[in-house]
């Protein structure tokens, strides 16, 4: 119980220094298959927004149509204009959530005032996300070359941070779309959706299989 009380209170305490903190604003265009996403975030964190407009910019699209796909019935309906709230973690310790409508913040009501679009909100917890391995790098093909993935490995943990930042954005994407669908329906398909990635990325640049 002791440990539970920490990490809740270092959570209410990072967010509190956030609030103090006040927030930037980034507005992210990342092509046709993806909404505008205003990103905003802690003052003095743009490495945040700056993460998040490399894995919608530069990650997604780079993914085969194949890979991209699988939300196509997702980003089919998302709404035109999405904020996403940026954060290094939640005092909960999920990674993101979606924000039912009528609960979002100042910030996204404004924004949907003022453009007349119809948008959503969602947040995501940076350094979590970052912490997070659906499949550990360690979990390779046993044939694969260690002397590859040790020389590679700056390259390798960037291009993994990002897809599975994606990942966790496009999972929330899905439960704004279909709130009816179940928890593990969703988390399934994003953890499917990141392994792909990571696969086809993998096997692209080293010319080795990922996954056991």
């Amino acid at each position: 119980m002791v440990q539970r009380s920490r990490i809740h209170s270092r959570g209410l305490l990072v967010r509190a220094m956030d609030r103090l903190r006040g927030q930037d604003q980034l507005l992210i265009r990342a092509g046709d298959e993806l909404p505008l996403v205003v990103a905003s975030y802690p003052r003095g964190r743009d490495i945040f927004a700056a993460s998040l407009q490399s894995a919608l910019s530069g990650t997604f699209p780079a993914l085969s149509v194949q890979v991209r796909g699988a939300y196509r019935d997702v980003l089919e309906r998302v709404p035109s204009l999405m904020v996403a709230v940026l954060r290094s973690r939640n005092a909960c310790g999920c990674l993101g959530h979606h924000h039912l409508p009528g609960t979002e913040g100042r910030l996204s009501r404004r924004l949907m005032a003022d453009t007349g679009q119809r948008g959503a909100e969602i947040d995501l917890a940076i350094d979590a996300i970052r912490d997070w391995e659906p499949l550990p790098l360690s979990d390779f093909a046993v044939a694969a070359p260690i002397e590859i993935l040790k020389d590679e490995s700056a390259e390798l943990e960037y291009h993994r941070f990002h897809t599975a930042l994606l990942s966790v954005f496009l999972h929330e994407l899905d439960h704004l779309t279909f709130p009816k669908r179940g928890e593990k329906e969703i988390r399934t398909r994003s953890n499917e959706f990141y392994v792909g990635a990571m696969r086809e990325f993998v096997s692209q640049h080293f010319g080795i299989a990922y996954g056991i």
